[in-house]
């Protein structure tokens, strides 16, 4: 239809280039984003230079190399998402095209294959297969390959990145399979990692841990090569993993054991995770080391990499120094029966309980290696089970093949459902002792991803899974159980705060501080701070609202006009309209002592109390809009307030009249101690001294008590290590005269925080130690129970600093008065320290 005609227009151009009324389409679609606009484009509005374009600068042939790159990465990614026919053949052609074009695009290949074997260590047997052909194609190109990842493995383990590490690793012991490296210097590299292990005395320390992780993840993988290869090397090493592993007793150092426990109803001989590793090497060792949860395509290879030129790796320059925490905890089992983990000995089905182990391991790390990005990691993390041997595991997402609709016969489903152990995987991560690999945050966040992925099937999973955690929450460490009420309520509140309450309809029934109650109570709180209280009122059943407070959170004035008496009245009425009428701090302590010298029939120290408390009250109130307000507050008054918290009585009454206003308001009581605390109103001994109060007395179970003592202690940690970090930087300046006298401030400044620091560390030690020794410290024995639970949780995260003032804490706390289940904990936490 001829519109320029009935338009009186003109017609321009062909149909393609103008819209259905003749006008020119622009260049720029509707659904392209900023920074993807054209670059022909100026700058700002109308642009600098008018017509000109970016072909008109930027040669063709340039645009042209960078879109072959981009192929060419592009097909190394998406190489080997499922386990098919075709990936033999795949792996066949592109090792063709990337051999052939590999001097034109060898940084791309290289920076591709590098970021895949990290970011997708399921896929470890498909790219160890392809650098293996490239290798076999032209042995230039796998050497660089093997360098290449053999710096990144040198760099992980220098900077402590141990499951980067760990994938580089298994990445190596798949590669000496294609005949890429010698299985000589593949046995050489674990010989290195087995360094700490191979004196005869192995010792439990943090790096002997490390290294015996490392190497015994490696040898699953790499056991049948050396099997064939450097067999003699293979027995070695087996044996000084397991005079390591059984050197640590059954249970891998039963001390230790204590405080890393997540569930505590285990069969008295469930194994910790370097026990559990050793039983899966032997497993695997009687299967000829045939590890078949994934698909193994550099079998079909095996006649082109027999004339392949294999490589030698160097020495690693950076011997294994880590952490306890590298060692990963053991994978819970949720989805079978209440125990959470089969006995090491009569397993009903050893080939199974490798595989899911497997299974569970590539997921683990594909948790910890995307963490960066929640959405790929739940996207990617669901086609694991793509690469996963046929009949190894059932996935509950994955559609009926064109085979089983042909066939009428009835395959039995294998007893490994693929979107359990994802569940089981997150679970076990996010409740992981000593530490989580990360925030609660993360796996909250991933969750949600999971379920928007696959809607039915994973909120189903996550639900099942959640119920059988709280079914048995009495055997949760306490402060597992914390994490996993934080998760709930966070996940909860991403789908309209849709759960099914009503399987915990009867906990309001149970007796004050039992496990399930305080388990709901406090996410039923924390989704209060994310909603509001008549929505969860409608949301839960009637029988929870009596875990709900009466009101909505707010403060508690202690000065309303029409509850005092008149010359109270007249100084609060007065303090009101100084402050509102933004009064300064000189003139809110002006008025105090205005009003309260005329109080003749009140002793000095009694009026001081008073002024104090309608002060701290007044400027409480004037902030208790929002944080804002609460900040700018505490601020602008800090100096007031400080005149009454000159010594240590004055600052513990200070921190108790904030917890008096916000007494029906746990979140903004953390927040604004916090806050005094920044602004040094009141110091972190102040905080400790409030927490253990004899007031809080039988109400150990509530979380905001923790958070509070958790935050203080956690910032000036946080202070003395940027502190340290600025005296490294200061040592590199250029200028020396500058360079020492900033290096003397902070140093002095590191010795005030460091000194601190030991003060609060042991402060809160003896006052655990303290309630824990006496019948009056806790209000029973579910009270008591509580207290235990948060003086693991204390000495574990702070193990390196209780260590370090081990001596002064035998002599003053752990003495004879103390109780025994306390002295147990503190030679736990020792051995867990080496």
């Amino acid at each position: 239809m001829d519109f320029g005609g009935r338009l009186g227009g003109s017609r321009r151009g062909a149909g393609a280039n103008v819209d259905e009324f003749g006008r020119e389409r622009r260049d720029r679609g509707h659904g392209r984003k900023p920074y993807d606009r054209p670059h022909g484009r100026g700058r700002g509005r109308g642009g600098l230079g008018g017509a000109s374009s970016h072909a008109a600068r930027v040669p063709a042939h340039v645009d042209e190399a960078k879109d072959i790159s981009s192929r060419v990465a592009s097909l190394i990614i998406k190489l080997g998402e499922v386990n098919s026919p075709a990936l033999v053949n795949n792996l066949d052609a592109l090792s063709v095209v990337l051999e052939k074009d590999f001097v034109k695009h060898e940084t791309t290949v290289l920076q591709t294959i590098r970021q895949c074997v990290l970011e997708m260590p399921w896929k470890v047997t498909v790219y160890a297969t392809l650098a293996g052909l490239l290798n076999a194609k032209n042995s230039a190109t796998g050497q660089k390959i093997v360098r290449l990842m053999h710096a990144v493995l040198g760099r992980a383990l220098a900077e402590g990145r141990w499951t980067e590490a760990k994938v580089v690793l298994r990445f190596f012991a798949v590669l000496a399979a294609t005949r890429a490296i010698t299985a000589e210097t593949l046995a050489s590299l674990v010989d290195q990692l087995l360094q700490p292990l191979d004196d005869g005395t192995c010792p439990a320390s943090a790096g002997a841990h490390t290294a015996a992780y490392l190497a015994m993840s490696t040898l699953l993988w790499a056991g049948r090569v050396l099997h064939t290869g450097a067999p003699d090397a293979l027995t070695r090493q087996l044996q000084v993993v397991q005079r390591y592993v059984e050197s640590q007793g059954t249970h891998g150092g039963p001390a230790a054991t204590r405080l890393t426990t997540v569930l505590h109803d285990a069969a008295p001989s469930a194994p910790t995770v370097l026990v559990r590793l050793l039983w899966v090497l032997r497993s695997v060792a009687e299967d000829a080391w045939r590890v078949d949860a994934l698909c193994a395509p550099y079998e079909v290879f095996d006649s082109a990499f027999a004339q392949a030129t294999a490589h030698d790796l160097p020495r690693l320059s950076s011997p294994v120094a880590g952490q306890w925490a590298v060692v990963r905890g053991e994978f819970l089992r949720l989805s079978g029966d209440d125990k959470q983990q089969e006995q090491v000995e009569g397993e009903d089905d050893k080939k199974t309980a490798v595989r899911r182990y497997v299974i569970m391991d590539v997921i683990s790390d594909t948790l910890e290696q995307l963490s960066g990005n929640r959405k790929d990691c739940a996207r990617y993390v669901l086609q694991i089970h793509g690469l996963c041997t046929d009949g190894v595991c059932t996935a509950l997402t994955a559609p009926p093949t064109q085979k089983d609709k042909d066939t009428d016969v009835i395959v039995a489903e294998s007893p490994l459902v693929f979107e359990h152990m994802v569940g089981e995987a997150l679970f076990s991560q996010l409740l992981q002792l000593p530490a989580a690999p990360r925030r609660t945050m993360y796996y909250a966040a991933l969750a949600v991803e999971l379920r928007k992925s696959e809607p039915h099937v994973m909120a189903d999973v996550l639900g099942l899974l959640v119920a059988r955690l709280v079914h048995r929450v009495a055997a949760l460490d306490v402060e597992a159980i914390e994490r996993l009420s934080d998760w709930l309520a966070i996940y909860v509140s991403n789908f309209g705060f849709a759960w099914d309450w009503s399987m915990w309809a009867d906990v309001a029934k149970e007796e004050e501080g039992m496990p399930r109650r305080v388990f709901v109570r406090e996410t039923l709180l924390k989704l209060l701070r994310l909603s509001y209280l008549d929505r969860l009122r409608a949301t839960v059943p009637e029988s929870l609202g009596a875990l709900l407070p009466d009101r909505a959170p707010g403060h508690s004035f202690k000065f309303p006009v029409a509850a005092i008496d008149e010359r109270t009245r007249e100084v609060s009425v007065a303090m009101g309209r100084c402050l509102k009428n933004r009064g300064t701090a000189e003139q809110a302590l002006g008025i105090l002592e205005e009003n309260y010298s005329q109080w003749t029939d009140v002793d000095a120290p009694r009026r001081k109390t008073l002024a104090r408390e309608m002060l701290v009250q007044h400027v409480l109130l004037l902030g208790s809009k929002t944080l804002s307000h609460m900040l700018s507050a505490i601020e602008k008054f800090a100096p007031a307030i400080g005149r009454f918290a000159e010594d240590a009585e004055g600052k513990l009454a200070v921190a108790r009249e904030a917890e008096v206003f916000w007494a029906r308001h746990p979140q903004f009581l953390t927040l604004t101690v916090d806050k005094l605390v920044d602004y040094r109103v009141i110091d972190v001994i102040t905080v400790v001294d409030m927490v253990f109060g004899g007031e809080h007395v039988g109400g150990w179970s509530s979380f905001y008590l923790w958070e509070m003592l958790r935050t203080v202690v956690a910032k000036l940690r946080l202070r003395a290590e940027h502190v340290q970090a600025r005296i490294d930087a200061s040592s590199t300046m250029d200028d020396e005269e500058s360079a020492g006298s900033a290096v003397e401030a902070l140093e002095a400044s590191r010795v005030l925080l460091a000194r601190e620091l030991d003060e609060v560390v042991v402060a809160v030690v003896r006052h655990f130690v303290r309630l824990l020794s006496s019948t009056e410290g806790a209000a029973g024995d579910a009270d008591r129970a509580w207290l235990m639970g948060r003086f693991k949780e204390f000495v574990r995260v702070h193990r390196a600093l209780v260590v370090a003032n081990a001596a002064m804490l035998e002599s003053l706390v752990f003495n004879e008065a103390a109780s025994e289940d306390a002295r147990q904990v503190f030679a736990a936490v020792r051995c867990l320290a080496l």
